[in-house]
């Protein structure tokens, strides 16, 4: 984990942050530019945009005053590596959209930018939640969107130029990305109701927006950019394919209904489907599935590390007499009063229950179980080969 929410979440804190606002209300939390200088520029934002084979009609969307610029209008065949074509956005077409006052929406970026990956990867272990990020071009006056709301928690990082965000009074009670929360344009501008709230945002600036909360927002000068991380939580509906999985196995499940069924026969039958499910449901099997469905909720947004790859010692294999050797370029830290290990771009957070046990390993080049064992007693086998076995992942150790 880094620390990049936690700086976003100054003064507020991460507690009190999830205590009292997440999920609750809309909260501004100000900052200085140098916040987002590693997440995303305007410079950062250009070189992305160049590489153009990344990017499709479904990744780069156009947007002109509430209206999207069609398909055709800004993008163009160009040879494909396997042969035939393939459409893209033409970065021509595409510059001379943004200078009408176009805004670009970039999807699914959370991989293309280290910045970005690190505080997605961060929401997703502060939340339990699967993160997008979308980032949005905006030039000055001319709005993509009008009032609308998300069926995601929303966390805007404004990373150039100046926009004011609407807040506005409703909020629908846990949308859900289906068709019965899409209402048209018409429609979520007459549900968003009155602003209740202006947020002026500027680079290194937070915005949260629960999900269902009613927004909009407007560019003040040309070449706003912010980031939407949308955090998508775990539902009960989300385990729904625990019921079907659950039903498959067993024959009447599988069994055809009657061809005719009077009212009677038909009250039955939903019954003892019911009785089934709830069978299922409370079930260890099942209670076990959906503990593993929500802890592998979160994606994991990987990267390289090639730089350290080619600057790290030859592995030893690990011997009862070597042990293992501990790397020089990790280090305990602190931050909140809590021990973390980092190498200095990332770091995770050291459980309480083995914050000792870490310590004593990191201060020594070379550590074995056996030596853990002798310092800490109390340990047991099963708990000392666990603890090798996590650092040895998270390459703490080799």
């Amino acid at each position: 984990m880094s620390d990049l929410l936690d700086g976003f979440l100054d003064p507020l804190g991460r507690e009190t942050f999830f205590g009292d606002v997440f999920g609750k209300t809309h909260r501004h939390f100000p900052g200085t530019p140098e916040r987002t200088a590693e997440i995303m520029t305007l410079a950062r934002l250009n070189e992305l945009m160049s590489m153009t084979s990344v990017w499709t009609p479904e990744t780069m969307k156009l947007y002109l005053d509430l209206q999207p610029v069609a398909t055709a209008d800004y993008c163009a065949r160009v040879p494909a590596m396997q042969g035939g074509s393939a459409l893209r956005p033409d970065p021509d077409k595409v510059q001379d959209w943004i200078a009408k006052g176009a805004s670009v929406i970039l999807n699914d970026i959370d991989a293309l930018a280290p910045g970005v990956r690190a505080l997605a990867n961060d929401l997703q272990s502060a939340t339990g939640g699967r993160s997008q990020a979308n980032l949005y071009f905006s030039m000055h006056q001319h709005k993509a969107f009008g009032p609308h709301c998300d069926v995601h928690e929303v966390f805007a990082i404004h990373c150039a130029g100046e926009k004011t965000w609407n807040i506005y009074e409703a909020r629908d009670e846990a949308p859900v990305n289906h068709p019965a929360f899409k209402p048209s344009d018409e429609e979520r501008a007459r549900r968003a109701g009155k602003v209740v709230a202006q947020v002026e945002m500027k680079p290194g600036d937070l915005l949260y927006i629960p999900r269902g909360l009613y927004h909009d927002a407007l560019a003040s000068e040309n070449g706003a950019i912010h980031i939407a991380f949308g955090v998508t939580l775990p539902k009960p509906l989300d385990l729904l394919p625990i019921i079907w999985d659950a039903a498959i196995q067993d024959p009447w499940m599988r069994g055809d209904l009657p061809r005719a069924m009077d009212a009677a026969a038909l009250k039955e039958t939903l019954a003892r489907m019911g009785e089934t499910i709830a069978g299922a449901l409370n079930s260890d099997g099942a209670r076990e599935v959906a503990a593993k469905a929500i802890e592998t909720w979160p994606y994991a947004f990987k990267g390289y590390d090639l730089e350290g790859l080619v600057a790290a010692e030859p592995e030893t294999p690990a011997t009862e007499e070597g042990g293992y050797r501990v790397s020089k370029q990790v280090k305990v830290t602190r931050h909140n009063g809590k021990p973390y290990l980092s190498d200095g771009k990332q770091q995770v957070e050291i459980p309480s229950d083995v914050a000792q046990q870490v310590s004593f390993i990191m201060t020594r080049e070379r550590v074995t179980e056996a030596a853990l064992q002798a310092e800490f007693p109390e340990m047991s086998e099963a708990a000392v080969a666990e603890l090798f076995r996590n650092m040895k992942q998270m390459r703490v150790i080799a």
